[in-house]
């Protein structure tokens, strides 16, 4: 980020007449008084009350190109927050609300002042919120050189609990002369994210034990570190539920979630199983803000959480998450349907084999913990099924299992009394 000019040699169309941009206009203008004051030219600013942004009559336009100020009656009319930087990011003038909320908000959320430069305080933040100013520089950037019109950034201003949070509308005033730009801001709270996040959280570590961020380099983990939070993730608990908003995602470390379709809505098949060889929400990189499937936690352990809002911001930005995200995704996939395929043609006892080692793959130990209730919602079999699978299991050495506790005791054996899903989905993986 620097503080160099901004100038342009484009020139933007105009959308409309000034006579059909004056009649939009009237009809953001609400109230009696004000539209007469609007219609006697006594009005320089509406504000859009869809985007939140600050529109400027004509007049008011060619005023602030000729003398790069506006007058400060007009703006502190408006109820919003509202700032109106220059071509070089210097500030022209701030409203009275955008004044009164910098000092409710002890000057957080980048409160610039009139003659101060917005890319200075974008350079000066705070560690922790230098993600954000650096996509608040980029954007105002863009709307400035006319490469957009607008922008919307979201700004997490400290790390402190609850979090402050803000959304900035950035929009171009164009005319003949260099672009300006109006800013809005709007307060909001941090979304709230599921019961055991209000546990206490602690800061992620390089090394924490999950394969998919273990594959990006230490740079690009070290720009995710900031955002990613180790929690513990208890069996039984529920991550999400189909139709719900994923608001967090997760990178299992040692705990083990399964993915569940529900039926008619209320029995439960599982159709895939995640551990520390990738996440959990790997569906909003697809574009989707719901969840298809129940995840519940089958293992406690582990896992490094991110919101939604970051993650996606990262993912955007981060050519090497997303080229690991889409192969642990295909591999998710291929897992998917395999499992589908399994439960339709193989016998319980192979089955059970094959998700016994599975889950000792994504636990990294050989022994836990499962009950035959539990093994039976799984594999979608009556519990009586379950038993007698595990019994033949248990008979041939395989496994030993009491009271729910299973250790494997032959990976080889139990290897070859699986079906042949198991290899298949291992080696697809190994290759992809």
């Amino acid at each position: 980020m620097n503080d160099t000019p901004l100038s342009t040699d484009r020139r933007l169309a105009p959308d409309a007449s000034e006579a059909a941009f004056r009649q939009w206009l009237r009809r953001l203008v609400t109230g009696a008084d004000e539209l007469k004051a609007f219609d006697a030219g006594e009005i320089d600013a509406v504000m859009d009350r869809d985007s939140g942004s600050a529109v400027l009559l004509p007049e008011a336009q060619s005023a602030l190109h000729d003398s790069s100020r506006i007058v400060l009656n007009a703006l502190d009319a408006l109820p919003g927050e509202v700032c109106v930087l220059d071509s070089n990011g210097v500030v022209v003038m701030a409203n009275k609300a955008w004044r009164l909320s910098g000092v409710a908000h002890a000057r957080a959320g980048l409160d610039v002042r009139a003659g101060e430069n917005i890319f200075a305080a974008c350079r000066d933040v705070p560690a922790f919120e230098r993600v954000y100013a650096e996509e608040m520089d980029s954007g105002l950037r863009q709307v400035l050189t006319r490469v957009r019109q607008s922008a919307v950034c979201r700004y997490v201003c400290d790390a402190s609990q609850p979090r402050r949070v803000c959304t900035f509308t950035i929009a171009a005033i164009a005319g003949e002369g260099p672009t300006h730009a109006v800013i809005t801001r709007e307060w909001s709270s941090e979304p709230t994210l599921p019961k055991h996040s209000r546990r206490r959280a602690e800061p992620a570590v390089a090394g924490a034990g999950n394969q998919l961020l273990a594959a990006l380099s230490p740079r690009e983990f070290a720009r995710l570190a900031s955002g990613l939070e180790t929690v513990t993730l208890t069996y039984g608990e529920i991550l999400y539920e189909p139709g719900e908003p994923m608001q967090a995602v997760y990178f299992p470390s040692d705990c083990l979630v399964s993915l569940l379709t529900l039926v008619e809505g209320r029995r439960a098949l599982e159709v895939g199983l995640v551990g520390r060889e990738g996440m959990i929400g790997a569906r909003l990189a697809l574009g989707a803000a719901t969840s298809s499937v129940r995840a519940l936690v089958q293992g406690t352990g582990t896992a490094l959480r991110m919101t939604s809002a970051r993650f996606l911001r990262e993912f955007r930005r981060s050519p090497s998450l997303q080229r690991t995200l889409f192969q642990f995704t295909d591999t998710l996939m291929i897992q998917i349907s395999q499992t589908a395929a399994c439960n339709r043609f193989h016998i319980v006892e192979a089955r059970l084999a094959r998700w016994l080692l599975m889950t000792a793959d994504r636990m990294a130990s050989p022994e836990f913990h499962l009950t035959h209730e539990f093994l039976a919602d799984m594999l979608g079999v009556r519990r009586e099924g379950v038993t007698m699978a595990a019994c033949a299991l248990q008979q041939r050495k395989l496994i030993h299992y009491r009271r729910g506790d299973i250790k494997i005791l032959d990976t080889p054996g139990l290897e070859a009394a699986s079906c042949s899903c198991y290899r298949y989905v291992q080696t697809r993986a190994a290759n992809n």
